[in-house]
Parts: structure tokens; C-alpha cells; sequence
């Protein structure tokens, strides 16, 4: 069992990295663009030109001080608020008699998210610097600035880079470097961005802009990566099979059975993965067979990849490699947003919405779901039971509709979890494990109480013949006495 559980994991492994593996090939033309699929279950082809017209770039506010300025100096006690557009609600500290000074305002400034303040020594005194993320919905805006002031003991009347003991007395001189948006146009379109990195203009891919200047980007699934993940994939998959069909072998005309000849669990998981080739797999749309894609089962009981008809099915349907490695969801209507709960996924398979926004009810799979709305006015739709239970459904607009979602789980993905259900402590392997223990510790019962029995026999026998010894022993010096009266009696005559 110890090997079998060790052979099963190593498949549970190599499932769980092809399936990480991506099959997607994403390129950029130059350094000023890069792209990079982030997730394979909903990324599409992309082909555009990107040309970077400017750079996003952080608000960054100096505070310069008089070389008299040190970092103990005290600065105005308060209570400090900052706030900018991108931000839900205002953010506070105090600075108090603990706090008030360089040091410790740099520290309060920095226990934000979102901002960043350091101290640097010029050579000639101290400076403040303080920048916020990229973006201007990420500047401090313009109350905060002056709350920064404040407490810096600069007043409305003070005057940079000049020491005055009422307006200005540390002598601050300060400067704002304006953050600014990235702006970019793609094939033509302008497009703008808070930060150089976003994941929201092509789906499942992350843009990285890097200088200004044009790229051409590219995505595509091509049938030589698919190739490749799917041969790991057959190869994985043989091992373990291999391994099996030599294990439970029987031993039939003089041949050496098996170390697992006879064993219900193994067998139950050779026949598992034999019938890999004959099971549908659910969720993407039509019914996806192995034997689609050109994966057939040799004389040998090896799995194999016919590559011509690979290649056909390939070319007719690019997302057939998904139901192989890419659990997902899915739907025909591109209005919708649709996801679920990674640690209870929905059952696999295709199923019938349908909503009324007359009405406001809806249905999935014939199930009534409850319907919300969410921070940015849309309708979500969830299912709370039957088979799509866990489903989430964002609706674009709130109009009627009828279509169909879908939740396919990959083969990859299909064996990593069936691996889970063998290896897990309630797991098939574990009570096999535990049954065998259970018989071994029966038979050892079974040995000390024949050992018992031997011991026992053992005495009692000694006990029988040590009496027996000593009966024939008297018997013994009874005949020899007998024997002497007969001497003596023929003697006498």
C-alpha cells in the first residue's frame, strides 16, 4: 500500500504542475509593452498594437527644512486626515507628545496603505519625502496637503524656504510633483490607466507598461504547447498505470503474481483509470471524449496521441485542450460574470438561466436564485442549492434573459481530486491501510494465542510425562523385586 499511496501521489503532483503549466503563448514585439497570461481559463486570443503615449507616475510631496532642523525637532501636536479620490474614507493619526517629530510623523505616515514617507539627510539638512501610489485618483488631495503642513508648523501666510518664527519656523520649503494617469492607445482606441500594470484590458492577460513608445502584442494557444502539456499529461497518467497492471497481475500460467494480486482498492483504481478513455468530461459545452483530441488506449493498455487527429481537432476547436487542463466557467452570453467557491465547486455540467428583470426572480437549472446588487449596481445572481449550488452570477445589464452557464472541472483537475480522495485520512488507500492493519493485528492476536496454546500444551505434557516417567520407573523397581522373590524362591528349593 505504502507504494501504491507513493505511485498515486507522484500522479497528484505532475496533474497539479501540467495543469499550472501554460499552453498560451504571449509575446510583445519590444520592451516598451510586455504581456503575460495570468489566467488560462478566461483568456482570449489578443492581437493589438499598444502605443504608450505617457507613463502613470506618483504624487510626490518635498518638504525641505532649515539646516537648523533635526530629526527630534519638535513639530505641532494634531489630529492628521488624509484622504484621495481612489479612497473609501479618510485616513487619521494623532501625533502627540510621543510622536511629534520628523521621526515620528514619517512613522505615522507610513502605517497608512497607500503611502509611503521616508526621511533623507541632503548633506545639509533634512528632507521629507512623501509619495502616494500611482495614479492622480491616488494623490493626496489638496486638505491633506495642507493638514501636512500644518502640523509642520507652516501656516497660510508662510513662505517657502524662508525661516519666520510665526509662519514658518522650521523653514520648509515644499513642492509637489502631480501624479499622473498612464495614457495609452490601443489599435487607435484611447485607453487610460491609474497604474502601469493592470489585468482589465485584455481578459486573463496582465499589461506591463514600461516606457513610452509602441509594441505589437500577441496571444494565442497554439497546438505545440497544448502538444506538450498533453503528453506530460499521458505520460503521468501510464506510470501509474503501468505500475498497477504489474501490481494486481495474478500470476496466471507460472507467471509471478503481484504484490497487490487480488486487491480490491488497486484494482478499484486501475478500472478508475482505464476508464478515463470511455467518460465524458462535463461543463464545456458539448460532451468532450478523449478520443475527440486523438488520445486512444494501445494493445498494451498505454494511453497514446494520435497527433494528425490531434492536430484536426485542434484546428476545428482551440478550447478542446481546456477541458483537459483548464477548470472553468462559462457562459455564451459575454454579459456575464460567472465564478464559485474554489473549496465547493458546483457539479459539472451545463445549465438553463433565466431571468425576469420584470419580475426580479431568476432560475439556474430549474432552482430559484436569490438575487442582490452589488457595490457597482449590478445584479448578482447565486444559487444556494441543487447541483450549481455556489455559483455567482454578475449580470452586465439589468435586462431579461435566457441563456446557459456552465462549469467545466479539466481531467487535470478531475484526477488531482480523485488523487485526494485515495490519499486523504477517510480516503480509499487510508482504509485499505487501516483494514490491513486491522488484519495483521488480528493475526498477531492470533500467533500469541497459538503461542499461548503451545506453552500451554507444552507444560502439561512435560507434567503428563514426567508422571508417566515415574510410574514406569516404580513399575520398573517392582519387577526388579519380583524378580529377586522368584530368584530367591527357586534358590530355596
Amino acid at each position: 500500500m505504502g507504494q501504491l499511496s507513493q505511485q498515486v501521489g507522484l500522479l497528484k503532483s505532475s496533474m497539479a504542475s501540467i495543469a499550472e503549466t501554460a499552453s498560451r503563448t504571449s509575446t510583445s514585439s519590444s520592451d516598451e509593452v510586455s504581456i503575460e497570461v495570468t489566467e488560462e481559463s478566461t483568456a482570449t486570443d489578443v492581437s493589438a498594437v499598444v502605443e504608450v503615449l505617457n507613463l502613470a507616475s506618483k504624487q510626490s510631496l518635498s518638504f525641505i527644512f532649515d539646516t537648523s532642523v533635526t530629526l527630534s525637532t519638535e513639530i505641532n501636536q494634531a489630529s492628521v486626515s488624509l484622504n484621495t479620490e481612489a479612497w473609501d474614507s479618510a485616513a487619521s493619526f494623532e501625533i502627540d507628545s510621543d510622536n511629534a517629530t520628523l521621526t515620528g510623523l514619517t512613522e505615522a505616515l507610513n502605517e497608512i496603505d497607500g503611502i509611503n514617507a521616508s526621511l533623507l539627510y541632503t548633506g545639509t539638512g533634512y528632507a521629507l519625502i512623501i509619495k502616494s501610489e500611482e495614479g492622480t485618483e491616488n494623490a493626496l488631495d489638496d486638505v491633506s496637503i495642507d493638514a501636512i503642513k500644518s502640523v509642520l508648523q507652516m501656516t497660510d501666510s508662510a513662505v517657502d524656504g524662508t525661516m519666520d518664527a510665526e509662519e514658518n519656523p522650521l523653514g520648509v520649503t515644499s513642492n509637489e510633483t502631480e501624479a499622473q494617469n498612464a495614457s495609452l492607445l490601443v489599435d487607435g482606441i484611447s485607453v487610460v490607466r491609474s497604474s502601469n500594470v493592470f489585468e482589465d484590458l485584455f481578459a486573463g492577460h496582465k499589461i506591463t507598461l514600461n516606457a513610452v513608445g509602441t509594441s505589437t502584442l500577441s496571444s494565442s494557444d497554439t497546438s505545440a504547447s497544448v502538444k506538450d502539456r498533453v503528453t506530460k499529461f499521458l505520460a503521468a497518467t501510464n506510470e501509474l498505470k503501468s505500475y498497477l497492471s504489474k501490481a494486481t497481475q495474478r500470476g496466471i500460467n507460472g507467471a509471478e503474481p503481484g504484490p497487490l494480486a487480488g486487491d480490491v482498492a488497486a484494482k478499484s483504481i486501475l478500472d478508475s483509470i482505464r476508464n478515463i478513455t470511455t467518460q465524458p468530461i462535463t461543463g464545456f459545452g458539448d460532451d468532450v471524449y478523449l478520443a475527440q483530441i486523438g488520445i486512444m488506449t494501445a494493445q498494451d493498455g498505454t494511453l497514446t496521441l494520435n497527433e494528425e487527429r490531434f492536430a484536426e481537432a485542434l484546428a476545428e476547436n482551440p478550447d478542446l485542450g481546456g477541458a483537459l487542463f483548464t477548470t472553468t466557467y462559462g457562459s455564451p452570453n459575454s454579459d456575464l460574470s460567472i465564478s464559485g467557491l474554489s473549496f465547493a465547486p458546483p457539479q459539472a455540467g451545463t445549465y438553463d438561466l433565466v431571468y425576469d428583470s420584470s419580475t426580479a426572480t431568476a432560475t439556474l437549472d430549474g432552482q430559484s436564485l436569490t438575487i442582490s446588487t452589488n457595490s457597482n449596481g449590478n445584479v448578482v445572481l447565486r444559487s444556494n442549492d441543487g447541483d450549481t449550488e455556489g455559483i455567482t452570477i454578475t449580470l452586465g445589464t439589468d435586462e431579461s434573459l435566457t441563456t446557459t452557464v456552465r462549469y467545466g472541472q479539466s481531467l487535470a483537475d478531475q484526477l488531482q481530486d480523485y488523487s485526494d480522495s485515495l490519499l486523504g485520512t477517510s480516503g480509499l488507500l487510508a482504509r485499505r491501510e487501516t483494514a490491513l492493519d486491522e488484519d495483521l493485528l488480528e493475526f498477531e492476536t492470533q500467533i500469541e494465542d497459538i503461542d499461548s496454546k503451545v506453552a500451554q500444551l507444552t507444560e502439561r505434557y512435560n507434567i503428563q510425562f514426567g508422571r508417566m516417567e515415574a510410574v514406569i520407573s516404580s513399575l520398573k523397581r517392582t519387577g526388579e523385586y519380583m524378580q529377586s522373590m522368584m530368584d530367591s524362591w527357586i534358590a530355596s528349593k
